[in-house]
């Protein structure tokens, strides 16, 4: 089955950014109304969330969304978000999970089945995002290069200051490491997929298969995902604020728009709780499902993280 309400979604809370208003507020609704229909109607489980989500969020940080209903009703919206903080964190997480049950409920004749196919579709999309900002190495080499290069050459004549060729060394060195830390954040949920972080494994080799799945569940859900909420609701805050004010580098000769990096933070965060998700996926399905999906958690009860190598 095609995923075209979920799609709709997706291009709805896309539009709805730049609506005016309470106009804004109403349209991510329905975005997140037809992501639930997408789900009710067996769509697929990974694009029917990934459309709630993104229209929870955008009715959360645009300016028209919650805030606009919110003013549209008389009601000061940043006394309501702080007197309602931890009432709405916790109604919008029960909501992309009551989205992903149905959906996983809906999708097919094993609900276990749907969800381990929910958490494939996350992790070629997690992929996909972090090999494509792997190839942000290139563009940052050839920036050093050009830096060190350039320094080099001032020691010898310093006209090149007065040439076209020249660029300031405090603008490259902030675009050294605006694009590391871009590939930093972006690749954090590829490192988690293919197991490349760090673990201590004194403990946890000595200890049965399920009982590593519990260990690896409760680490997701207890550590990975609070953090990732905790990063991305902040992180968002803070870049928000930086767009506001156009912010820029307290170097008199950085880079300007420095929201953008900041941005990077709870985008990459979000990619990286996003492999959490589909690793709590993969663990339920080993620790709960019928035996023909407990394979898909099976990369949780050995110890080959000492060897496990990226892939080609």
């Amino acid at each position: 089955m095609t995923s075209s309400l979920a799609i709709t979604s997706l291009v709805l809370s896309g539009v709805a950014i730049f609506l005016p208003g309470a106009v804004a507020g109403w349209a991510f609704v329905a975005a997140f109304t037809l992501s639930a229909a997408a789900a009710a109607r067996g769509e697929r489980a990974a694009v029917a969330l990934l459309a709630g989500a993104m229209a929870l969020g955008m009715w959360f940080m645009a300016p028209g969304g919650a805030s606009g209903l919110l003013s549209a009703l008389g009601r000061p919206p940043a006394a309501f978000f702080r007197a309602n903080a931890a009432l709405l964190d916790l109604a919008s997480i029960s909501a992309l999970v009551a989205i992903g049950l149905l959906a996983f409920h809906r999708r097919g004749p094993v609900p276990f089945a749907a969800a381990v196919e929910a958490a494939e579709d996350i992790e070629r999309g997690v992929v996909a995002i972090g090999r494509l900002a792997s190839y942000l190495f290139v563009p940052m080499m050839l920036v050093i290069l050009y830096d060190v290069t350039q320094r080099k050459l001032l020691d010898f004549d310093n006209s090149l200051v007065a040439s076209v060729f020249y660029l300031s060394s405090t603008k490259l060195q902030e675009l050294e490491w605006h694009l590391h830390g871009t590939l930093f954040c972006l690749a954090l949920g590829l490192a988690y997929v293919h197991d490349a972080h760090v673990r201590i494994e004194l403990v946890r080799d000595r200890l049965s298969s399920r009982t590593k799945v519990w260990l690896e569940l409760a680490g997701v859900v207890a550590f990975l995902l609070a953090y990732c909420l905790v990063v991305v609701k902040f992180g968002c805050t803070f870049a928000w604020r930086a767009y506001m004010t156009n912010e820029v580098s307290s170097a008199q000769t950085g880079l300007s728009h420095r929201w953008v990096i900041k941005a990077v933070l709870p985008l990459g965060f979000t990619v990286l709780a996003a492999s959490g998700v589909a690793a709590a996926i993969r663990c339920l399905a080993f620790l709960y499902g019928p035996p023909e999906v407990r394979g898909a958690g099976a990369r949780y009860t050995g110890a080959q993280h000492a060897t496990a190598r990226m892939p080609n």
